[in-house]
């Protein structure tokens, strides 16, 4: 079998197969896992070839590696998943009291509850490996040496899949081949130079794999063969997989995203409902804390108050009863009326982060420097898709 590098190695590759050998084993914390593997392979006659590349659930990394905590509820799993994570990318809660993060984890993958798992462990938590690009290194050396045969290694992991629905195995770790495919700069099967395609086979390789082998089912391993024309020396590891934080388009929610251009980072009370369980009133009294708990650029918000009538159907903007207060040292009255622009405005922009839309009805007086604004409605309904 030919080794080389991306495409052009690959490409003489027409076939695949996939078999997960039983581990008979219980994998523990402390077991010697690249022994355990070495011996099912053999116990069941598998004679390792050049090219082959084994792909290995992460959780019985962890498991050997004593990767595992106890959590006492769901808000010591929660408070859990946050130190495992570097960023919150979105958080939405259930009616069953269950609220679901998607973050971004120390490995640099984007995964729900930071890819925490809790199935199959005795109720412990099981984390993500301390390193799984070094597990895959030092899985892959122990075994190479066992069957005297140069060979790739895959430490996948179960996520979901933005714009999809269901979950697959990605690369967490690896070790012998490129995870990506480069192909730019050659030519599609017209002729027309390739720009901008880089193919993921380390994920590939890792979803393919996952259709056959399941660490419940005592299957945490599986031997993919058909694609050594990837193998290269390639060094950079599964981290090579994981998008720049400043290169990622969505490293934020939408609901996220709005929040935090209004200057909120937490906001308080219940995450929005990801099963749209949340009524009008819940959405639009979420809209109301994030506009008064932002950081505003504009003086004035404390001019005036808000209050939410007819079961979240509309919001109320009147003046406030407390005494006239400067926060940029210019006429009280002046302030108000830049103040309860920009609340309007920012309301506006809080409602359209959950889902719903809004007319406003200016009330105006006569005054002293002629008319100005002494309050607002806000009419709310559904946003239109």
């Amino acid at each position: 079998m030919s080794h080389g590098t991306g495409a052009r190695a690959g490409m003489n590759d027409r076939l695949l197969t996939v078999y997960a050998p039983p581990v008979d084993e219980d994998i523990r914390p402390g077991s010697d896992l690249a022994a355990i593997l070495v011996t099912s392979l053999r116990r069941n006659r598998i004679d390792l070839k050049d090219g082959d590349i084994l792909v290995i659930a992460s959780k019985v990394v962890s498991k050997a590696a004593g990767r595992l905590a106890s959590v006492a509820d769901r808000t010591e799993f929660e408070e859990l998943v946050a130190r495992s994570s570097t960023h919150l990318v979105a958080e939405r809660s259930y009616a069953s009291g269950t609220t679901v993060q998607v973050v971004r984890t120390r490995a640099g993958t984007v995964q729900a509850a930071a890819g925490l798992d809790q199935s199959n462990s005795g109720g412990d938590v099981v984390l993500h490996p301390l390193d799984a690009d070094r597990s895959a290194d030092e899985l892959r050396s122990r075994v190479e040496e066992a069957f005297a045969v140069r060979i790739g290694v895959v430490v996948s992991d179960t996520t979901s899949r933005p714009w999809r629905v269901g979950v697959g195995d990605i690369a967490l770790g690896l070790s012998g081949f490129s995870g990506l495919d480069d192909q730019r700069g050659l030519p599609d099967d017209d002729g027309r130079l390739q720009s901008v395609t880089v193919r993921a086979v380390a994920d590939e390789i890792a979803a393919a794999a996952d259709l056959v082998k399941g660490a419940a089912r005592g299957l945490p391993m599986a031997l993919v063969r058909g694609a050594g024309g990837y193998l290269d020396n390639g060094g950079d590891g599964a981290s090579a997989l994981c998008r720049d934080r400043a290169e990622d388009w969505f490293r934020y929610g939408h609901v996220e995203a709005i929040q935090r251009g209004l200057g909120v980072e937490t906001v308080p009370g219940r995450p929005a409902a990801g099963d749209g369980g949340d009524d009008i009133l819940e959405r639009v009294s979420r809209a109301v804390r994030v506009v008064r708990g932002g950081i505003s650029r504009t003086p004035g918000h404390a001019a005036w108050r808000m209050r939410i009538e007819g079961s979240g159907s509309r919001i109320v903007m009147s003046p406030s009863d407390s005494p006239a207060v400067t926060q940029a040292d210019g006429p009280p009255i002046l302030e108000a009326m830049v103040g309860l622009g920009s609340l309007v405005e920012r309301m506006h922009t809080a409602l359209f982060a959950e889902d719903l839309s809004a007319t406003t009805k200016w009330q105006w007086a006569d005054g002293e420097l002629g008319a100005f604004p002494r309050g607002v409605i806000i009419d709310i309904g559904l946003l239109t898709p």
